[in-house]
C-alpha cells in the first residue's frame, strides 16, 4: 500500500489455512525511510514464502529509491539488515519501483526506471550468511532508443540466474525487453532488446514482464498496444543440455553385443574416440563394417578410432558387408547327357578290357 500514512507506504502479509486468509502481523513499514517512500510500491516473495522484498521508489530527499528485505521465522517478520540502495545511480533513480526475487531469496532484482534522466536501470542484490551485497554495476541494456525507463518491471528465474528487464518506454514508447543472464557473479546481457513484431501504435512493451522458473520463456506485456486494446509478446528459448550420450546400437546382429562408452555423457563440445567392435557383434551372413549415425547408413559414417565433436545425443549403428558365399555351378540337361555318355562308354570300355583278360571274345 504505497499511500499509507501519507504516502510513506506498507506492505500487509496474509496466510491461508484451510482456506481462509488471516493477516500475519502488523503492516510492514521499512526502518530509515526518508520522506515519502511510497514502500509497497512493488513486492516480490521467496517461493517458501520467508523472505519478501519491498520496493519504496521515492525513498530519500532526491528519491533515489530504496527496497526492504523481510523474512518470517514462526510466524514473526523482521527486517533483515538495513534498506538497499543501490550505488551508481543518477539523479532520481527511483530504486524500488520493481522488485524481483529467485525462489531461494538470496537474489533480488531492484530496478529504478527513472535513473539517468529516465534512461532507467536494475540492480542486483545477493544475500550470504544475514548480509545483502549488491552484485557488480548496475544493469543498463544496450540497444535502447532514447530515454526506455528501463527496470520498470523486473523477473528472475528460479534460480536467479537469468533477469528480463523492461523498458516500456524506449524508441518512443514501442517498449522493449533486455535479458540478462549470470555466470559466476557477472551479468551479461543475452542477445539484443526483444521488441515484439506486430505492434500497432505506442505499443508500451515492457509495461510488465514475467519469466518462468527454468529462465526459457519470458512473457512481455504491452498495455498500449492498438489505441490501448494492449497485447502480449512470449519468447522461448532451448535450454542447451550440458552433456551429451553415445550409444551403439547391433543393427541386426545375430550374436554378440554392442560396446558400451565408458567415458558417455560428454561435455558439449567434447571429442569422442569411436569404439571398435569390442562387443564381437555378428551377423549371419554378413561382416562388420563401420558405425554410421543412421540405420540404414545415411548418416555420417566413422571407422574405429575416428573421432567426433558431440553436438547432441549420438547413437552409432553398426554397418554389415554381406559375405561373397561360392556356388558351385549346376549342370544343363546337355551336360547331364554328355557326362552320362561318357560314364556308359568308360563302363563300356571296362567290360571289354575285362573280357579280354579272361579270354573271353569281344
Amino acid at each position: 500500500g504505497e499511500g499509507d500514512k501519507n504516502v510513506v507506504g506498507a506492505a500487509w502479509v496474509w496466510t491461508r489455512s484451510g482456506g481462509v486468509w488471516t493477516q500475519q502481523g502488523s503492516k510492514l513499514v521499512g526502518a530509515g525511510v526518508v520522506g515519502h517512500a511510497r514502500q509497497g510500491a512493488s513486492v516480490a516473495l521467496s517461493a517458501d514464502g520467508n523472505t519478501a522484498v519491498v520496493g519504496g521508489p521515492t525513498d530519500g530527499l532526491t528519491a533515489s529509491g530504496a527496497a526492504w528485505i523481510w523474512t518470517r521465522s514462526g510466524g514473526v517478520w523482521t527486517q533483515q539488515g538495513s534498506k538497499l540502495v543501490g550505488t551508481g545511480a543518477v539523479g532520481d533513480a527511483f530504486q524500488g519501483q520493481s522488485v524481483a526475487l529467485s525462489a531461494d531469496g538470496n537474489t533480488a532484482v531492484v530496478g529504478g526506471n527513472q535513473d539517468n534522466v529516465g534512461a532507467g536501470a536494475a540492480w542486483v542484490w545477493t544475500r550470504s550468511g544475514g548480509v545483502w551485497t549488491q552484485q557488480g554495476s548496475k544493469l543498463v541494456g544496450a540497444g535502447a532508443v532514447g530515454n526506455a525507463s528501463q527496470a520498470s518491471s523486473v523477473a528472475l528465474s528460479a534460480d536467479g540466474n537469468t533477469a528480463v528487464v523492461s523498458g516500456y518506454m524506449d524508441n518512443n514508447s514501442v517498449g522493449a525487453a533486455w535479458v540478462w543472464t549470470r555466470s559466476g557473479s557477472v551479468w551479461t546481457q543475452q542477445g539484443s532488446k526483444l521488441v515484439g513484431t506486430g505492434a500497432v501504435g505506442d505499443a508500451f512493451q515492457g509495461c510488465s514482464v514475467a519469466l518462468s522458473g527454468d529462465g526459457s520463456t519470458a512473457i512481455v506485456g504491452g498495455n498500449g498496444d492498438n489505441s490501448g486494446v494492449g497485447a502480449a509478446w512470449v519468447y522461448a528459448t532451448q535450454v542447451a543440455p550440458s552433456t551429451y550420450t553415445v550409444t551403439y546400437g547391433g543393427n541386426g546382429n545375430t550374436g554378440g553385443s554392442a560396446p558400451v562408452d565408458g567415458s558417455s555423457p560428454y561435455a558439449s563440445g567434447a571429442t569422442v574416440t569411436v569404439l571398435g567392435n569390442s562387443g564381437a557383434l555378428t551377423r549371419t551372413g554378413y561382416s562388420f563394417a563401420n558405425w554410421n549415425t543412421a540405420a540404414n547408413g545415411g548418416g555420417s559414417a566413422y571407422a574405429p578410432a575416428a573421432t567426433f565433436a558431440i553436438a547432441a545425443n549420438t547413437t552409432l549403428y553398426a554397418q554389415w558387408t554381406a559375405t561373397a558365399v561360392t556356388t558351385t555351378p549346376v549342370p544343363t540337361l546337355t551336360e547331364w547327357g554328355t557326362i552320362i555318355l561318357a560314364v556308359l562308354m568308360a563302363l563300356s570300355g571296362l567290360v571289354r578290357l575285362r573280357r579280354r583278360t579272361r579270354g573271353t571274345p569281344v
